[in-house]
C-alpha cells in the first residue's frame, strides 16, 4: 500500500465557526482525494505574551517533520506577528510546499482566496434594495490586509451601482475586533462624526460592539441605525438583535486550497467535492426578522454543548484525574472521560521523555521540547474502546503511528500541545472519524484540566522522591551509605522476633577507628571522611548477608550477627584488607582500629543502646599501624594546630608556644613538621590563606578589611602572599567565584 499524502493546516482558533467551516471544506476534499490531514493547533491565539501562551508556539516544531507533503496556512487567524514570523521561518525550513489561505500573493508561499468583493457588494445592495438606505458606511478589517480591502471594494461597487454618494468619511478601517467598532460608535455618539443611516461592518465582532455601544448610549438598533456583520458567527445570531451577516463560503475556500496543494505536490488534479455557496443570512439588526432554520439549528447545537458542559463541570474529572501517582493511573482515569468529546471517535495524549523522567530531576527543571524529541502514547482510545499502547518511544517527528499504519481509509486529527505555564509536556491528538468537523471549546476545558493534572502528578511524584530521599537520610549514614544508628534500630526490630523465638544469641561487635583523630588534625576532615567510607567499604565487603551492618556513630562501625567467632574472624579480614589498601589505587583505610564484643541473647528487654556500649568497654582487638600516638606531646601539638586552625589571625609566636609547651623552640618546630609535614608558619599561612578564601566568596567585606581581618597589617603583603597561594590576586579570586 503507497503511503498516504499528509497534509499540515497551521491555523488556530479552530473552536471558532469561522476556522471551522475552513476545516470542513480541507478535511472533506482531503478524505475525497485520500489524503490524511494534521492539524497543527494551540488551545489558545497569542494575545498576550506570557509564558503560559508562548509555550504553545512550540507545537509548530512538528512541522519539520519529514511526515508531511506540504501545509495550507491560516497566517490571517494568528494576531501575534512574532508568532506568525515564527511559524514562517519553520515552513521556509521545512522545503516542503505551503498554500496560504485568505491572502493575497505571498513572495514565498502560493495563496488561494475568496472573492469577499461580490460577497460583501451582494450584503450591501440588501441594504439599499430592500430597506431603502442610502447613507451608508463601511467598516472593513485593518488597512492594505486583503481581505479587508475586498469588503471594502464590494462596498464601494454597490454604492456606485446604486448612483449613491460616498466619500473617504464614509469608510472606516478597523481590526477585526471589538475596540475599532466601540472608538467608531463613540464618536457618533459624540457628534465628531455625523450618523448614517446604517453601517456595513466586516466582521459579526465588529458589528456586535458597534450595537452594544449604541444600545448603552440610547441609540436603538435598528430603529435608528441599521447595522449588518459578516462571517455568519454563532456569537452574531446569538446577539439581541440577532446580526444580519453573510454566510461566506469558507468551506469552498478551505477545499480549493486543498485542491490546488494537491496538484503542486503530486502534478495531478483531483475530484472536487460538492460545492457550498455563501449566502445572505438575516437578522434583525438591520430590519429583517430571523430565519427560523438557522436559529432551530443554533437552539440545537446549543442544548447539546449545554448538556456536555454542564456534564462535565458536574463530574469529579478534574479531582478524579489529578489523584494519582503515576502516568499508568492517570490514563486509567482519563479514559473514563474522553466521552464528554463531542462526537470524538479517537483520542490519544502523548507525553515527551522528559515529562516522563522529569521526576528524577529538580522543581526548577524547565520541559522543553524540540523537533526530534522522543514522546511515548499513555491513552489510545476510540469511541467503542481503548487500546494498550506499547511503552516504547516513538519520534516526535512521526507524529502519530497511525499515521504510518496500513488503512483503507484517511484520517485527520487535531495535535495541541499539552503544557503548564512554561513546561511542556507533550501533545493531544483527537479524531471525529469520517466527519470533517472541528472540536468545540468544551473539548479546550478538557484539555485544560488534562494540563493541571500532568502538572500536578509531575509535582506529586517529585515530592514523593523527595520525601522517599528523607526517609532515606533518616535511616541512613551520608558517608559511608551503610545504615545509620536508626536504621540499625529499625532493622533489629525487623527480625528481633525471629531471634527470641529460636532463644539465638547475637554478636554486638563495635569498630572504632581510633587512628582518625590523629587523622583530623594532621589533614583535617575531608581526608577522615574518606578514609573512614573506604573503610566501611572494606566492612561492606566481610559481613554476610544475614549479618546486620552500619555506621553507630562517629569513626564507629557496628555488626550485629547471630553467628558466633564473629569477631576474630572480622578482625583478620579487616586487618589483611586494611594494610593492603595503601598499595592500592584506591583511598588508603590503613588506619588504627579496635573491635570490642558483647554477647547475649534476644529478650524483648534487650537494649540495642546497652549491648554495644558493653562491646565498647570489652576491647577483644586492636589494630596499629604506628607508634606515634604513644608520644605525650602529639595530643599538645593536635591541640596546638586546632588551635591555630579556628583563630589564625592571631599573632602566633614559636618562642611564646615553645615555652607554653615546655619544649625548646629548635624541638618544637622539629616534631610538629614530623607530625604535619609544614613548620607552624606555613601552617599559619595556610590557614589564613583559606579564612581569606571563605570571606571573599561569603561576603561583601572590602579586600583591606579582609587583610585586617586575617591578621595581616600589611594589605600588600596579603595581597602578595594571597597570589603565591592561590595564582591569582584576592580580587580576581572573588570575580572568579561569584
Amino acid at each position: 500500500m503507497n503511503k498516504r499524502i499528509l497534509i499540515g493546516v497551521i491555523m488556530t482558533e479552530c473552536q471558532v465557526d469561522f476556522q471551522k467551516e475552513i476545516l470542513r471544506g480541507i478535511i472533506s476534499q482531503a478524505f475525497k482525494s485520500n489524503c490524511d490531514v494534521v492539524m497543527l493547533t494551540p488551545l489558545h491565539n497569542f494575545f498576550m505574551d506570557t509564558p503560559h501562551k508562548q509555550i504553545e508556539k512550540n507545537i509548530y516544531d512538528l512541522i519539520l517533520s519529514d511526515r508531511f507533503d506540504g501545509f495550507l496556512y491560516g497566517r490571517n487567524t494568528y494576531c501575534s506577528e512574532e508568532v506568525k514570523t515564527y511559524i514562517d521561518n519553520l515552513l521556509l525550513r521545512s522545503g516542503k510546499p505551503v498554500m496560504l489561505m485568505d491572502q493575497a500573493d505571498h513572495r514565498s508561499f502560493e495563496t488561494t482566496s475568496i472573492d469577499d468583493c461580490a460577497a460583501f457588494e451582494q450584503i450591501t445592495d440588501h441594504l439599499i434594495d430592500v430597506h431603502g438606505f442610502n447613507k451608508i458606511y463601511c467598516l472593513t478589517g485593518p488597512k492594505k490586509v486583503f481581505v479587508s480591502e475586498e469588503r471594502l471594494k464590494g462596498f464601494k461597487n454597490s454604492m456606485k451601482k446604486h448612483g449613491l454618494y460616498y466619500d473617504r468619511s464614509y469608510c472606516y478601517y478597523g481590526d477585526f475586533w471589538r475596540e475599532a467598532a466601540k472608538d467608531l460608535a463613540k464618536r457618533m455618539v459624540r457628534g465628531e462624526i455625523e450618523r448614517p443611516e446604517a453601517i456595513v461592518c466586516g466582521n459579526d465582532y465588529m458589528a456586535i460592539s458597534l450595537a452594544e455601544e449604541f444600545n448603552a448610549n440610547g441609540i436603538r438598533v435598528p430603529d435608528d441605525i441599521a447595522i449588518t456583520g459578516y462571517d455568519a458567527s454563532e456569537e452574531g445570531y446569538s446577539f439581541n438583535p440577532s446580526i444580519t451577516s453573510f454566510n461566506r463560503p469558507n468551506f469552498q475556500m478551505g477545499a480549493e486550497a486543498l485542491r490546488r496543494l494537491y496538484r503542486i505536490i503530486t502534478g495531478k488534479i483531483c475530484n472536487r467535492v460538492h460545492n457550498e455557496n455563501g449566502e445572505l443570512r438575516t437578522g434583525r439588526s438591520c430590519g429583517c426578522t430571523d430565519d427560523q432554520t438557522v436559529v432551530q439549528h443554533m437552539h440545537r447545537q446549543n442544548k447539546i454543548n449545554a448538556r456536555f458542559e454542564s456534564n462535565m463541570l458536574m463530574s469529579d474529572m478534574l479531582f478524579d484525574i489529578t489523584n494519582v501517582d503515576n502516568t499508568s493511573n492517570f490514563a486509567d482515569r482519563l479514559d473514563n472521560y474522553t466521552y464528554f468529546i463531542y462526537k470524538m471517535r479517537h483520542v490519544s495524549i502523548c507525553l515527551t521523555r522528559k515529562y516522563i523522567d522529569s521526576p528524577a530531576g529538580n522543581f526548577t527543571d524547565k520541559l522543553t521540547f524540540s523537533p526530534g524529541d522522543d514522546v511515548r502514547m499513555v491513552l489510545d482510545k476510540s469511541a467503542v474502546k481503548r487500546e494498550n499502547p506499547p511503552e516504547t518511544y516513538f519520534s516526535s517527528f512521526d507524529i502519530l503511528p497511525v499515521l504510518d499504519a496500513e488503512r483503507p481509509y484517511p484520517v485527520a486529527y487535531y495535535v495541541s500541545p499539552l503544557h503548564y505555564n512554561d513546561n511542556f509536556f507533550g501533545y493531544s491528538a483527537i479524531s471525529f472519524g469520517k466527519e470533517p468537523i472541528s472540536f468545540s471549546t468544551l473539548y479546550l476545558q478538557w484539555i485544560n484540566y488534562v494540563n493541571v493534572a500532568l502538572e500536578q502528578l509531575r509535582v506529586k511524584a517529585m515530592m514523593n522522591r523527595t520525601i522517599s530521599n528523607a526517609n532515606h537520610a533518616l535511616l541512613y549514614d551520608d558517608v559511608t551509605g551503610l545504615l545509620n544508628r536508626n536504621g540499625i534500630e529499625k532493622a533489629i526490630s525487623g527480625i528481633k522476633e525471629n531471634w527470641m523465638i529460636q532463644n539465638t544469641s547475637v554478636d554486638f561487635i563495635r569498630i572504632q577507628l581510633t587512628g582518625l583523630n590523629k587523622t583530623y588534625f594532621q589533614s583535617g576532615e575531608d581526608k577522615c571522611q574518606r578514609i573512614y567510607a573506604a573503610f566501611a567499604h572494606k566492612l561492606r565487603e566481610c559481613v554476610e548477608p544475614e549479618e546486620i551492618c552500619g555506621s553507630w556513630s562517629s569513626n564507629t562501625l557496628g555488626v550485629i550477627t547471630p553467628k558466633s567467632n564473629r569477631a576474630e574472624e572480622l578482625y583478620n579480614a579487616l586487618a589483611e584488607k586494611v594494610k593492603a589498601s595503601q598499595f592500592s589505587d584506591g583511598e588508603s583505610c590503613n588506619v588504627d582500629f579496635c573491635i570490642g564484643l558483647a554477647t547475649q541473647k534476644i529478650t524483648s528487654e534487650t537494649s540495642l543502646g546497652n549491648a554495644m556500649h558493653k562491646a565498647a568497654i570489652n576491647r577483644v582487638y586492636t589494630y596499629s599501624i604506628s607508634e606515634s600516638n604513644s608520644n605525650p606531646q602529639f595530643d599538645k601539638l593536635c591541640m596546638l594546630r586546632n588551635r591555630i586552625m579556628k583563630n589564625p589571625e592571631n599573632p602566633w609566636n614559636i618562642s611564646e608556644i615553645a615555652e607554653s609547651l615546655y619544649l625548646s623552640k629548635s624541638y618544637l618546630q622539629k616534631i610538629y613538621k614530623s607530625y604535619f609535614n609544614k613548620s607552624i608558619i606555613e601552617e599559619m599561612i595556610q590557614f589564613r590563606i583559606e579564612k581569606a578564601k571563605n570571606l571573599l566568596t561569603q561576603t561583601s567585606m572590602t579586600v583591606t578589611d579582609i587583610s585586617r581581618e586575617c591578621g595581616y597589617s600589611s594589605y600588600n603583603y596579603f595581597v602578595r602572599q594571597f597570589k603565591i597561594s592561590e595564582g591569582v590576586s584576592p580580587s580576581e579570586y572573588r570575580q572568579a567565584h561569584n
